[in-house]
């Protein structure tokens, strides 16, 4: 039956939905296989909700799902079979979780309407028996209210008089000489039965005699009976009995059970007050008693009198009390005065306390920007100190002596310690500052485990101490995780416990974690053990378990802190277990996948800092005596060395005349641009932090000009600019400090790059044979070979077997994703890995392109310009001459760049206040296709950004009317939507606080005037944000 709470539905929508299911059933059968056509089911289905029943959803659901498999056996062929399959199966899928939906919001809207419903009948049920009302009235007012609420045919309310038994109080529709009017014992019928139990009898089978239906025409017997006690405050006080045509739902139960509490109260109140009344009487009768007794009262009188004497003594004392009270109660105020005066001496130190705390935060930053500017300035001297007493210890020209070469060991040793030293201070600093940057990779266990022994058993072997490392039958092949960071962590570990164990066996083993799914890395040794009380002192920075000045062991303290925060990092935590003198146990705990890292932005800009900042050390710079440009006999190279640090910029040199390099420095950016423009030196190597401008701007300025884009270029830094610089078109990037052997590899590369009469040959991965001939015959030269493979697996096979210059991947593959192909390439180090360009006809999303970018360095979407855009990136990374290319590759090589895509339709706002900067500005940029807005002040650069939000980069001008370009900038960065918002500075001055000032406001970089169009042309392909499928 239907609830009584419920409202009608609508025959219409029952229509409706019945007419658009069978009109798109119809429609989908003469559709062809493929098309979406299902997704209109979602619209009877929606129509659903309209209706009262929770299983309507479920029925349509079910007649869809019936009608769409139908649909699928009869229409006509579309698509292929397997994908028309999965389409329809991913529609039943959304149907069916659309209808559950559907139907838990029908249940949750009967819910409510259910509780209105009670709620209304409970307030209607107390307004009703509000006044002073008779028990007869109650029981009236009860039966008919709850027989018409409840659809009720006929009822009877019995009140209970005594432990006896019930008497009748009222009823609904009962006639005069029903046999129901009279009293009932306590075990008589069905409500003695319900007032003996205290529970609610249903009886769907009425028996004769019971309560009947009368009407004119005669007597029916209700359908259902129900017999509930009255109960309120837990004593039963009556019984109702409720007799149905139709069958009562569960809503009409819970409702009298919620009824029988106020129902309970109103006949206590009405027997209260009828005892009242009877109270009542009995006293106006002793009233008259009362007159008798005058006599005994005057007599009492006296009595009085001596009690009215108690009361003024009582009264005495109560003033007395009062007294003290209010002495209390000055007390208490003056307690309470002194409670504010101690809570503002609390506020006071509150507030001294997070004045504390953000002068401590302050100190934090000072410290970590302090110890990243020093990163460069420590490694820059260490490095050169390094190779020169590394060149000193090999004694090549034999004309040292023995002690001396061991005094170049020893220097050559403590600059390493110092290194590591700094290295572990400086990863301290950037943990603590959370910008450590996570790779996640998958690594092997079994080449990682095989790692550890060839760096560790000749330390072992030299402790005479056994080293043993296992991996468990049941742990994984590989893990995902930041191969660097868990290798730095086993790398403390093992060096930890070969230090501390003088005798027995170190052990590292890699297991299952029982339980939870983890890997663990398990470091065991038996060596002098951590006592409990220092077990966990040792993981703080600079702590040890002996810290005493004549300890018998050395060391930081560092390497335990860093290997907790890094095993944080990547998910997981470092458990000890370990008794003094008997040994410890490490165990690195890890997740079988890295979590993911939190966005920091939304936009993707290179590392800073881009702009180097003002030294401590120009005076080196100036101090500095230009060298003559050395005279080249014929086949001689020229090395161009651009590093402001003069001792290691010799000490390139030095290595670099060893391979028949000639060489000439250049100390700053401006100079270093000019020699390779003026010189057209072999090959380049190229420091990043320069005096004048970043070394990244003298990169993108020699790639984009055709006469050195050839050129290849080594980038050696103290900070991580590889990503970058190789994007760039750099041929390798190497970070301070550099090991002699490192820079005679790379500077032999360098030579071997600069060769253009050598053949390149490039690799070719693409599976559709017209594309693959095209391209080959694009890229094919006297000078370039081209390999063309149609599969993943043949890719590999000529990467195991031959090395490739530059490597061109089309994603789609037959047999493997190219996302597969990069990743068996990087982890694998039996096949080479050139420089490799994704050639995809696809539009790539976000996390794609992230993905690629770990290992691509280019993305080029295939279009109606692709091909041009192909050759330029492949001819950047074969570093080739253009002048010796083909004269149909140069012409496309010249389109390619009359407008270049990094500038391509971005938005660039351009706030100066003179016109010609503007006018010289806009007719630089716009013809590379940038779009330009213009803004006179910083006030209307503001108003320009809320109009326009989408802004790609900002020109800043300093000097400017109404706000300058220092307070714009400020409030730029001031609004979280524009933090990231590239900003470059227009300084008409070029001392070093004038910069300083705008890399404090927060532009990105500064440039000053006059300006020089091809920096600034640099500085935008620098900072401009890379977008979806543009390469860098």
């Amino acid at each position: 039956m239907r609830k009584r709470f419920e409202k009608e539905t609508h025959n219409g929508w029952y229509v409706f939905i019945a007419a658009s299911m069978l009109a798109i059933f119809v429609v989908d059968l003469q559709t062809r296989v493929g098309v979406a056509t299902w997704l209109f089911y979602l619209i009877p289905l929606g129509a659903s909700i309209f209706l009262t029943r929770p299983g309507a959803p479920i029925a349509v659901a079910a007649v869809s799902t019936l009608l769409i498999i139908v649909d699928f056996q009869f229409s006509a062929e579309g698509t292929a079979p397997l994908i028309a399959m999965l389409n329809r199966t991913f529609a039943t899928v959304v149907i069916w979780a659309f209808a559950f939906q559907t139907r838990m919001s029908i249940m949750s809207r009967q819910s409510l309407r259910k509780q209105d419903w009670m709620r209304t009948a409970e307030s209607t049920l107390s307004q009703r028996l509000l006044g002073e009302l008779t028990l007869t009235d109650v029981g009236e007012r009860i039966a008919t209210f709850v027989s018409e609420y409840l659809g009720a045919s006929v009822g009877a309310l019995y009140a209970r008089q005594d432990a006896a038994g019930a008497v009748f109080i009222g009823g609904y529709a009962v006639p005069a000489a029903h046999p129901a009017r009279v009293s009932i014992a306590l075990d008589d019928g069905l409500v003695g039965q319900v007032l003996k139990d205290r529970k609610a009898i249903y009886l769907k089978s009425v028996p004769a005699g019971g309560l009947e239906i009368s009407g004119a025409l005669g007597t029916i017997r209700p359908k259902t009976l129900i017999v509930t006690p009255v109960i309120a405050d837990g004593e039963t006080l009556g019984a109702l009995e409720l007799g149905f045509i139709d069958v009562p739902g569960r809503a009409d139960l819970e409702l009298l059970e919620l009824l029988s509490e106020p129902m309970g109260v109103a006949i206590r109140t009405a027997r209260l007050r009828t005892e009242r009344e009877e109270l009542l009487r009995a006293t106006q009768a002793q009233s008259e008693e009362l007159q008798t007794q005058q006599e005994e009262l005057r007599v009492s009188n006296e009595e009085l009198e001596q009690q009215s004497n108690m009361l003024r003594d009582s009264q005495a004392r109560l003033e007395t009390q009062q007294a003290e009270l209010e002495q209390t109660n000055v007390q208490l105020e003056e307690h309470m005065q002194m409670l504010a005066h101690q809570n503002d001496d609390l506020d006071a130190a509150r507030r001294e306390l997070v004045a504390k705390a953000t002068e401590l935060e302050r100190s934090n930053q000072f410290k970590s920007e302090f110890l990243a500017n020093m990163s460069h300035e420590l490694r820059t001297p260490l490095n050169s100190s390094l190779i020169l007493a590394k060149l000193l210890a090999d004694n090549a020209s034999g004309n040292l002596t023995e002690e001396q070469v061991k005094f170049a060991r020893n220097i050559y040793s403590a600059g390493n310690d110092l290194l590591e030293l700094i290295n572990d201070i400086l990863d301290l600093s950037k943990i603590e500052a959370r910008q450590i940057d996570l790779k996640r990779e998958h690594i092997g266990l079994r080449p990682l485990l095989d790692n550890m022994g060839q760096m560790f058993r000749p330390m072992a072997a030299q402790k005479r101490v056994e080293l043993e490392l296992t991996l468990a039958s049941d742990a994984p092949t590989e893990l995902e995780t930041d191969s660097q960071r868990l290798r730095q962590i086993l790398r403390n570990l093992l060096s930890n416990a070969l230090k501390f164990t003088m005798q027995g066996k170190v052990s590292l083993k890699i297991f299952m974690r029982a339980g939870s799914g983890d890997i663990a890395f398990a470091v065991e040794d038996t060596g002098i053990g951590i006592p409990p009380d220092k077990q966990e002192i040792i993981f703080e920075p600079f702590r040890q378990a002996d810290g005493t000045t004549n300890r018998r062991f050395g060391g930081t303290g560092l390497g335990l802190s860093i290997s907790r925060e890094l095993a944080a990092m990547l998910g997981g935590h470092i458990e000890l277990h370990s008794e003094s003198g008997r040994g410890s146990t490490f165990t690195l705990v890890l997740p079988r996948s890295m979590p993911a890292q939190e966005e920091k932005a939304d936009r993707v800009v290179p590392p800073p800092p881009v702009s180097a900042p003002v030294r401590s050390r120009e005076s080196k710079v100036t101090e500095r005596i230009p060298q003559p440009v050395p005279s080249l006999a014929n086949g001689a190279r020229l090395l161009l060395i651009v590093e402001d640090d003069a001792t290691f910029a010799q000490t390139i040199a030095m290595l670099a005349s060893g391979l028949q390099f000639e060489c000439m420095i250049a100390h700053t950016a401006d100079e270093g641009i000019e020699m390779a423009l003026k010189h057209r030196p072999t090959a380049i190597v190229l420091d990043i932090r320069l005096p004048d401008h970043t070394g990244l701007t003298v990169l993108d300025r020699l790639k984009h000009d055709p006469a050195t884009r050839h050129i290849p270029i080594q980038v050696i830094s103290g900070h991580d600019y590889t990503h970058v610089a190789l994007e760039m078109g750099a041929a390798n990037v190497l970070r301070k400090p550099v090991e002699r052997e490192q820079l005679l590899s790379s500077l032999t590369a360098l030579a071997s790059k600069a060769n253009d009469a050598a053949t390149r040959a490039v690799l070719i991965v693409e599976d559709n044979a017209m594309q693959r001939d095209s391209i080959e015959h694009l890229l094919r030269s006297e000078q370039v070979q081209t390999v063309a493979v149609a599969s993943a697996a043949d890719a590999l096979e000529k990467l195991r077997s031959s090395t490739f210059d530059c490597m061109v991947l089309d994603l789609a593959l037959p047999d493997a994703s190219g996302y597969e192909l990069l990743e068996k390439m990087a982890t694998d180090e039996t096949y080479s890995f050139p420089p490799v360009i994704v050639y995809t006809g696809r539009t790539l999303s976000a996390d794609e392109e992230q993905q690629l970018r770990r290992y691509s360095k280019s993305i080029i979407i295939k279009g109606t310009r692709s091909p041009e855009r192909l050759l330029d990136e492949v001819t950047l990374f074969l570093h080739r001459v253009e002048a010796s290319l083909p004269a149909e590759q140069q012409r496309m090589l010249r389109v390619a760049r009359s407008r270049e895509s990094v500038f391509e339709k971005r938005r660039i706002l351009l706030v100066e206040d003179d016109v010609r900067n503007v006018f010289a500005i806009t007719r630089v940029l716009e013809p590379h296709g940038a779009i330009l807005e213009i803004a006179r002040n910083g006030r209307e650069a503001l108003d320009v950004l809320a109009r326009s939000p989408e802004m790609d980069l900002v020109l800043m001008d300093i000097m400017m009317p109404e706000m300058d370009g220092f307070e714009a900038t400020r409030a730029i960065r001031a609004e979280r939507r524009w933090a990231n918002l590239p900003i470059i500075a227009l300084t008409a001055k070029a001392m070093p606080d004038d910069r300083q000032k705008c890399l404090q406001a927060g532009a990105n970089d500064y440039i000053t005037k006059p300006i020089d169009i091809e920096k600034l042309l640099s500085l935008l392909r620098i900072w401009m944000p890379v977008r979806r499928g543009a390469p860098r």
